[in-house]
């Protein structure tokens, strides 16, 4: 596993009262189950995804970036036809990765826009640590595009 994965996994943040851990798990899954999602996405996974996954399974990164099964679509109009919605943020925004590069792309749930974020899932993990998990200011500080849903 990545380094920025094993930092996410094992660090702890600071509350009023103590501290709990970045990454708290929801479930664990398995090889087979991520077998069985590609064959449903008609994709695969890009490997740091996967195997951050198998990892720390579904759960959320600081309270505010949630991987759930749930999550996992195939987004079929707009700008980006293809990608494959992998995450949600606690405002309701989606994270997209690309099938054929991986790239990771943002998606506004409040206005027709999205964002390219990050080459890969493991960029996105890296600068997501760099900006101290601080989700919403990244996103606020993206050059967003219009996106056109009914193309």
């Amino acid at each position: 596993m990545d380094a920025v994965a094993s930092r996410i996994l094992s660090a702890r943040r600071k509350r009023l009262f103590g501290s709990t851990p970045l990454f708290e798990a929801h479930r664990h899954v398995a090889e087979s189950e991520l077998t069985e999602l590609e064959r449903q996405l008609h994709c695969s996974l890009p490997e740091s995804l996967r195997a951050f996954m198998l990892s720390a399974g579904y759960g959320d990164i600081n309270a505010v970036l949630s991987l759930r099964k749930e999550w996992f679509n195939v987004i079929d109009r707009g700008e980006l036809t293809g990608h494959v919605i992998f995450a949600q943020d606690i405002l309701g925004n989606f994270y997209t990765f690309s099938p054929t590069d991986g790239g990771i792309h943002f998606v506004c749930r409040s206005s027709p826009e999205y964002a390219f974020m990050a080459e890969g899932f493991d960029a996105f993990l890296q600068e997501f640590e760099r900006r101290a998990f601080q989700l919403e200011a990244w996103t606020d500080s993206l050059n967003a595009l219009p996106y056109h849903w009914s193309v």
